[in-house]
């Protein structure tokens, strides 16, 4: 699914990036993972943002499991589509089912496990979600995004420390440029950011930087470069003050500074039409955006999600591992 605001995907964007509560994760076969309090994994297999829901399955396909022991208990979403059932251990032997459901996966040669749901007033029991064999859709109400998306907009984070949620229209929707809205937000410890739209894991762009040979986001010297604006371009540093390959410790604040600042042109063009995704964040470069570019490989990033890496890792995260 398509990963954006209120969603991010953790360790690869920033927390500014996503609302609290709504981190996403990449397993092992770059399935998107979101977690829920006091509960396990679950695949997050669609995503609504016009409705805002989410549908979930089990990684080992068999969310009836999951269900004996149910957990969905969370102040950000609410399970849609309640029902009450039963679940009834069958002896390997017991073949008519009288209407029951079969449920495979938790069943073998001794024990043939069915469900039926209870529809019988004032029967006792606890509420699940009704459709138990394929997925879960799960839907939130904070923050509400919906109008902003309606009328064009993206929704996003802002305020000094990102204690707001804002919507974002391009320039030309109103007669003052660029529209900002201001919905209050709930405890949202983070920095401007717009929105998250891209691909669902990590894995994935890693696949387009490979196509590209390791030159995605990489600043071309041609005519081009007359799509952005430079703001500073400040001298060169010793070779041994630059980037290196080591992950150990962040750059230092000033190291970074140093590196050159460009502003992206009032078109919204950058210097390559098909690298204009910021592989930090996965969005898409805007109009007015500040980019940072690392001097020693040429990749460029959003000024703020680059500055973000760097203090933590000193090496570019598209080439780190190239010398």
């Amino acid at each position: 699914p398509e990963i954006r605001f209120p969603f991010r995907i953790r360790d690869v964007q920033p927390e500014q990036c996503g609302y609290p509560g709504f981190d996403l994760s990449c397993n092992d076969v770059s399935q998107a993972i979101l977690q829920l309090p006091d509960s396990q994994d679950f695949v997050v297999s669609s995503i609504s943002y016009e409705k805002q829901y989410v549908m979930l399955k089990d990684p080992s396909n068999c969310l009836a499991k999951r269900l004996q022991n149910p957990k969905f208990s969370s102040s950000i979403f609410v399970v849609q589509g309640y029902g009450s059932f039963v679940f009834a251990d069958c002896p390997g032997k017991f073949l008519p089912d009288f209407g029951l459901r079969p449920v495979s996966c938790l069943s073998d040669e001794e024990h043939k496990i069915r469900l039926s749901y209870l529809d019988r007033e004032g029967s006792g029991g606890l509420q699940y979600p009704t459709d138990i064999t394929e997925s879960v859709t799960l839907e939130w109400y904070q923050p509400d995004c919906r109008s902003c998306r309606g009328s064009g907009g993206r929704c996003g984070l802002n305020g000094p420390m990102g204690s707001q949620v804002a919507c974002f229209r391009k320039p030309g929707l109103s007669k003052g440029g660029a529209k900002l809205e201001i919905f209050p937000a709930v405890m949202v410890p983070s920095l401007l950011c717009l929105s998250v739209s891209g691909i669902a894991c990590y894995l994935r762009w890693r696949a387009r930087v490979s196509r590209h040979g390791g030159r995605l986001g990489q600043l071309p010297n041609n005519n081009s470069e007359n799509n952005v604006t430079r703001i500073s371009s400040p001298p060169s540093l010793p070779r041994e003050t630059q980037l290196t390959s080591n992950d150990a410790a962040g750059l230092d604040s000033l190291t970074i500074e140093s590196y050159p600042k460009t502003q992206v042109g009032d078109d919204g063009q950058v210097p390559r039409p098909n690298d204009n995704v910021c592989a930090i964040c996965l969005s898409e470069y805007q109009p007015k955006e500040t980019l940072r570019t690392i001097p020693t490989c040429g990749h460029y990033f959003h000024a703020q999600c680059i500055d973000h890496w760097l203090g933590r890792n000193a090496s570019c995260p598209m080439c780190r591992n190239q010398r």
